[in-house]
């Protein structure tokens, strides 16, 4: 892996030609760009389930690579995005969920362009680290990945951080509010936007301070609540939460490969059955056996 010096590198060359390329297209994201203030994204009214159910995979790449990869329909993507700082820290080397998503589209330029709107509003609402479920929801975010262009929708909002909410005295009930409300508004937004795939990461878990059970128990709640309301769930998570959300989720990647190889071989299998020829089979004149 990359030093911070380099990805600081790394993250000046990359802007410099996303400012090149695809500047145009990343003002075109910030003019259509929605805000969801506090508390707004839960209350969002939901059509119909415009799907049977809501399918779901686990995976272990990067969220990137899984828009690539699995990214069918109206794909949206979760940014777990810094409440203060656009992009966070990407153009100083910082690593991250939300700088892995920088680095590999226009979006620290779209994230720039709502500095006025989202970020600058947000100063002095960080309750104790907790923050707010203030959202963007950001249309046509522009990947590029081995000189394929590829475009997303983009959900962006914070974390809550409980470890530091706890050290600035906020309860635990309150830290588990805060990611109940904040599952509760991106899946909502996702939802209500027409969202058929919706890639997320391990949201809340790690550094941030919550248990991976509680946040899929979250998540697997709100699915059953509302099955179908988004076609698929593509969760792109370290392998170290794998067995947490295979649990709630079923089988990763490799499992559903596996099971898509055996089923092509299951009906290999049945088209030779139709196709075998057996000489024994064959109706003989009276009198004529086979040795």
């Amino acid at each position: 892996m990359a030093d911070r010096d380099e990805r600081r590198e790394q993250a000046r060359k990359h802007l410099a030609l996303m400012k090149g390329a695809l500047a145009g297209d990343a003002e075109k994201s910030v003019s259509a760009a929605a805000v969801y203030e506090d508390g707004e994204g839960r209350e969002l009214e939901l059509p119909e389930p415009p799907f049977e159910a809501t399918e779901t995979m686990v995976v272990t790449s990067f969220a990137p690579e899984a828009l690539y990869r699995h990214g069918k329909g109206k794909t949206v993507l979760v940014d777990p995005a810094s409440f203060s700082r656009p992009g966070g820290a990407y153009e100083d080397g910082a690593f991250g969920p939300e700088q892995i998503l920088c680095s590999e589209s226009n979006l620290y330029l779209v994230l720039q362009g709502m500095k006025e709107r989202y970020y600058d509003a947000n100063k002095g609402f960080a309750r104790g680290q907790l923050f707010t479920d203030r959202a963007m929801y950001l249309p046509d975010v522009a990947f590029s990945r081995n000189g394929s262009l590829k475009y997303a929708d983009v959900i962006a909002l914070a974390e809550p951080l409980r470890e530091r909410a706890i050290e600035n005295h906020r309860s635990e009930q309150e830290c588990d509010n805060a990611l109940a409300n904040r599952i509760e508004t991106l899946l909502r937004i996702a939802a209500a936007n027409g969202c058929e795939t919706l890639i997320m990461g391990a949201f809340g878990t790690g550094r941030l301070g919550y248990d991976a059970d509680q946040v899929v128990g979250l998540i697997r709640g709100w699915v059953d609540a509302h099955p179908g309301a988004i076609g698929r769930i593509v969760f792109a998570v370290p392998r170290m939460y794998v067995d947490a959300f295979e649990g709630a989720f079923g089988g990763g990647e490799d499992a559903q490969q596996e099971a898509a190889t055996a089923e092509a071989q299951a009906e290999g299998a049945e088209e030779e059955d139709d196709e075998y020829f057996d000489v024994h089979d064959i109706e003989l004149p009276e009198g004529v056996t086979l040795r």
